[in-house]
C-alpha cells in the first residue's frame, strides 16, 4: 500500500474543504464566539487538523494495515485488540484526533461532523477496521451526550474523546436483527432508580469496550417498537470484595473475513448493572439518531475503501507493462479506472452533501435550543431545520446503500486490474475486497435501505400525486435543478427514465387496489397494506439506484457550474445516470412479478 499524506495529496477530497463547503454558514453554528467571527481562519484551522491526520494515517495507520488484518483478534477468552491496532488507536489518541467532534466544555474540539468525517474516510483507506474501532469512541459518546443526564456526561464521554476507553452501542439480537420491534432484552427497574438488564446482544462492534449504550425492553408487555429505552452499561462495576467485577459476559469475538482487527462480539447480561437514559418508551426514537448517522458513517468507510482500491489499482496499471506498454494503456483497462475514479468521486460527492446536511441540523437544534419560545427568529430557523431534516432523510439511505453496493464492486474491479496478484495477500488489494463485503450488512442491509428510500418516496407521492406530473416532483432538490448544455440534456434524461417508471408503478398500483380505494387514499382516509406493495417494493432497489444516481449526477453538475475543472467528471457521471435509469425503468416497466409468485407459493404450502 502507498504511504502518503492521505488527505493533502487526495486532491478530490481537499477540492471539498478548499472549495465546496460553506465555512460562513457552518463555522457560526459550531466555533466559540471570537473563532465565528473568523469563518475562513477557523476552516483553515481545522483543515491543518485533518493534514496532521492525514500524514499520520497514511504513513502509520497504513502501514500496520497488513499486521492488523493478519492478526486479527482472540475469539474466545480474554477479548483485545491486537498490539498494531492498539498502537494506531494510542496514537490517533496522542495526536487529539479522537475528540474532534466532541464538545469543547467536554474535553474535545467540537468541530462538526464534515470535519471528523475527512478522519474516517482517511482512516477507512488505511484499514477499515482501524475506522470501526474509532468510530466507536465517538458514537456512544455522541449517544451519552444527547440522551444522557449531567453525570453521566461528565463521567463516560471525557475519557471517551480523549481515547482512554472505548465504547459500544448494542441493539442487534440473535432472534432480532433487522427486525427490532422483536428485541427481548429486558430492563427491570430496581428500588434505587437503577435498572437489571437480562438478555444477549450478538454483531457488537468493539464489544469488548468498558461502556456500553444498549437498547432494551423497558415496558412489561410492551410489543413491537413501544416500551423500548436507551440505557448505560458499564463493562465493570463496584465490588465490595474484589474491588470491582465484571457487569456483563462477552461471550465471544466472532471469526470474520472481514475487518478482522475490530472485534465484533457476543454480549451476555445476566442482571447486569444499568443506568436509563431518557425515559421508558423512547428508546427506539433514540437509537435512529444513531442509526442515521451510523449509516451516513458506512457510506464514508465504503468511499475510503473504494479510494484505496483505486489508489491500488492506478498505481499498479502504470507499473505493470504486457505487449510492451503499462496495463493503463490498454483500452478496456483505462476504461476500468475511469469508471473507478468516477464512481468514487460520486460517492463522495453524496457522503459531503450528507455529512454537511447533518451539521446544519445539528448546529440549527442547538441554535433553537438556546431561543425563547417567543424568539422572532425561531419560527425561519424552526422552518430551515425541517426543509434540511427533509432533505437528509431523502440522502441518508441512498449514501448508505450506493456507497456499500458500489465499494464491492469498485474492490473487484480493483482486484481485475490486478489479475493473478490481485488475489495474492502481498498485494493487499485482496484485503479491500474482503472488507468492503461488510458494508452492504452492517448498520441496516443495503435491502432495508431501499425499502426505506422507496416507503418515502410513496409518501412523497401520496401527500402530492400532482408531483407525478412533474420529472422530480416528489423531490424539490432534484426537480429544481437546471442545467444548461450536455449537463442539462443528460439530468433530463435521466429524470424523465425515473419520472416515468414511478408513474407506472403508481398506474399499476392503482389497477391492483381499485380506484375506489386510490380516492380513499388521495382524501387521506387510509394507508396501503403490505399487501398491496408488493410490486413497488420489489423495485425498490432499482428505484434506490436510480434516486442515488440522480442527486450525484445532481450534485457534480452543480459543482461543474461553479468550477469547469469538475465538467469532464459531471458528464461521465451524469451519461451513466442516464443509462442506469432508462434501463432500470425498462426493467420495472415489464412487469415480472415471478418472485412475488413464488412467495404465495411457499406460503400456500406452509398454511
Amino acid at each position: 500500500m502507498r504511504t502518503d499524506n492521505y488527505f493533502d495529496t487526495n486532491r478530490d477530497l481537499t477540492f471539498y474543504y478548499e472549495k465546496v463547503i460553506d465555512w460562513d454558514r457552518l463555522v457560526p453554528l459550531y466555533a466559540e464566539p471570537d473563532d465565528a467571527m473568523r469563518p475562513a481562519e477557523t476552516a483553515a484551522s481545522w483543515r491543518e487538523a485533518l493534514s496532521v491526520a492525514g500524514d499520520y494515517i497514511g504513513h502509520q495507520v497504513s502501514a500496520r494495515a497488513v499486521e492488523v488484518d493478519r492478526l486479527g483478534t482472540p475469539h474466545k477468552g480474554d477479548i483485545k485488540v491486537s498490539p498494531p491496532m492498539a498502537e494506531n488507536l494510542r496514537g490517533l489518541a496522542d495526536l487529539g484526533l479522537i475528540g474532534l467532534g466532541v464538545p469543547r466544555e467536554y474535553g474535545g474540539e467540537g468541530m462538526p461532523f464534515v470535519v471528523h468525517s475527512a478522519v474516517l474516510e482517511t482512516l477507512a483507506r488505511a484499514d477499515a477496521a482501524t475506522m470501526v474501532q474509532y468510530a466507536f469512541y465517538m458514537s456512544p459518546a455522541a449517544m451519552i451526550l444527547r440522551f444522557g443526564s449531567d453525570s453521566q456526561k461528565q463521567r463516560w464521554v471525557p475519557r471517551l474523546g480523549r481515547g482512554e476507553i472505548i465504547g459500544w452501542v448494542a441493539m442487534t439480537e440473535p432472534e432480532a436483527g433487522s427486525d427490532v420491534g422483536n428485541i427481548g432484552t429486558t430492563a427491570t427497574r430496581q428500588p434505587d432508580g437503577t435498572w437489571r438488564i437480562n438478555g444477549r446482544k450478538q454483531f457488537i462492534s468493539s464489544g469488548n469496550g468498558e461502556v456500553g449504550v444498549l437498547l432494551a425492553r423497558a415496558v412489561p408487555g410492551s410489543t413491537g417498537l413501544d416500551g423500548l429505552a436507551l440505557f448505560l452499561v458499564p463493562r465493570c462495576i463496584p465490588d465490595s470484595v474484589h474491588g470491582e467485577r465484571q457487569n456483563f459476559a462477552v461471550e465471544r469475538a466472532e471469526e470474520k473475513v472481514c475487518i478482522n482487527g475490530s472485534p465484533t462480539c457476543a454480549l451476555s447480561f445476566d442482571d447486569s448493572y444499568a443506568e436509563i437514559m431518557g425515559s421508558p418508551g423512547e428508546g427506539w426514537h433514540h437509537i435512529t439518531t444513531f442509526m442515521n448517522e451510523a449509516r451516513i458513517a458506512v457510506g464514508i468507510q465504503a468511499c475510503g475503501v473504494a479510494e484505496a482500491a483505486l489508489s491500488a489499482a492506478r498505481d499498479y496499471a502504470a507499473q505493470r507493462v504486457q505487449m510492451k506498454k503499462p496495463i493503463r494503456e490498454h483500452p478496456l483497462v483505462a476504461e476500468m479506472l475511469l469508471d473507478m475514479e468516477t464512481t468514487v468521486a460520486g460517492l463522495r460527492a453524496l457522503w459531503m452533501e450528507s455529512a454537511v446536511a447533518y451539521d446544519l441540523v445539528q448546529g440549527l437544534d442547538r441554535r433553537l435550543r438556546g431561543l425563547s419560545e417567543v424568539d422572532p427568529e425561531r419560527p425561519t430557523l424552526e422552518a430551515r431545520k425541517r426543509r434540511l431534516e427533509r432533505y437528509l432523510r431523502e440522502l441518508t439511505p441512498l449514501v448508505k446503500y450506493f456507497g456499500a453496493e458500489e465499494a464491492i464492486r469498485i474492490a473487484r474491479t480493483g482486484m481485475q486490474v490486478f489479475g493473478g496478484y490481485g488475489v495474492v495477500k502481498e498485494y493487499e488489494v485482496e484485503r479491500f475486497l474482503r472488507d468492503s463485503l461488510i458494508l452492504p450488512i452492517y448498520e441496516g442491509t443495503s435491502q432495508i435501505q431501499s425499502l426505506m428510500a422507496t416507503k418515502d418516496l410513496l409518501k412523497a407521492v401520496m401527500r402530492n400525486p400532482r408531483g407525478l406530473l412533474v420529472p422530480g416532483g416528489h423531490s424539490p432538490w432534484l426537480s429544481s435543478a437546471r442545467f444548461d448544455g450536455e449537463l442539462g440534456r443528460e439530468y433530463r434524461r435521466a429524470l424523465r427514465s425515473f419520472g416515468v417508471a414511478l408513474g407506472w408503478l403508481m398506474f399499476d398500483l392503482g389497477r391492483q387496489i381499485g380506484p375506489g380505494r386510490v380516492a380513499h387514499l388521495l382524501r387521506g382516509g387510509a394507508d396501503l397494506a403490505e399487501d398491496d406493495l408488493g410490486y413497488v417494493l420489489l423495485s425498490a432497489e432499482r428505484l434506490t439506484q436510480m434516486l442515488a444516481h440522480l442527486h450525484i449526477g445532481r450534485l457534480l453538475a452543480q459543482q461543474a457550474q461553479r468550477w469547469p475543472e469538475r465538467l469532464p467528471l459531471a458528464e461521465r457521471f451524469l451519461k451513466r445516470t442516464g443509462d442506469v435509469c432508462a434501463l432500470n425503468a425498462r426493467r420495472i416497466m415489464r412487469g415480472d412479478r415471478e418472485p412475488l409468485e413464488v412467495i404465495k407459493r411457499w406460503q400456500s404450502a406452509t398454511a
